[in-house]
C-alpha cells in the first residue's frame, strides 16, 4: 500500500539544488527534513526491516540459514536510532539529513548500493505524484 504524503519543500523552487545554490539554503533547510520527508525516510527503513525479515523466514524455512541476517540487523540498528529522535510531545520527527543518510547508507556491504536504489526508486516514485519529493533521495544521499 503506497502512502501519499504531502509536505511544502523547501526545494519547490530550485531546479536542483547544486554545489553553487546549496549555500542559499538556511541553516536548518541544509540540515533538516520536512515532517513529510522524515516520515517517508522511516516508512522507508521501517519496511526495509521488514522486507529483509521475510527474506530471513523464508530462506530459514527453504535453505536452513540466513541470507540477510548481518544486513537486518545494522537496519534495525539505524532505525531505531531513527526512533530515538522522535518527539513524542508534539509528535514530530526530530532526525536531520545526516541521521536519515545514516540510516539509509552506512552499511558495509553491498547491501549499501541495494538500499539506496531502493530509496531512490521509492522517492522517484512518489514524486511522480508529489514533485516535493524529486530531489529527496539526492539531497540525502548528499549528506553521507
Amino acid at each position: 500500500m503506497q502512502n501519499k504524503l504531502t509536505q511544502h519543500s523547501y526545494f519547490t523552487n530550485c531546479a536542483e539544488v547544486s554545489d553553487s545554490n546549496f549555500n542559499l539554503l538556511t541553516q536548518q533547510q541544509q540540515t533538516q527534513l520536512t515532517q513529510a520527508e522524515a516520515a517517508f525516510v522511516l516508512q522507508f527503513v521501517a519496511d526495509v526491516v521488514q522486507s529483509l525479515t521475510t527474506i530471513n523466514v523464508e530462506c530459514a524455512e527453504e535453505e536452513q540459514y540466513f541470507v540477510r541476517l548481518t544486513d537486518v540487523l545494522e537496519v534495525l540498528d539505524n532505525l531505531q536510532m531513527l526512533y530515538n529522535t522522535l518527539c513524542n510531545n508534539t509528535a514530530t520527527y526530530k532526525f536531520t539529513i545526516a541521521q536519515a543518510a545514516q540510516a539509509l547508507c552506512a552499511y558495509d556491504t553491498e547491501y549499501r548500493e541495494c538500499i539506496c536504489e531502493q530509496f531512490e526508486d521509492a522517492c522517484n516514485d512518489c514524486a511522480a505524484n508529489d514533485s516535493a519529493f524529486a530531489n529527496l533521495a539526492a539531497n540525502i544521499f548528499a549528506a553521507y
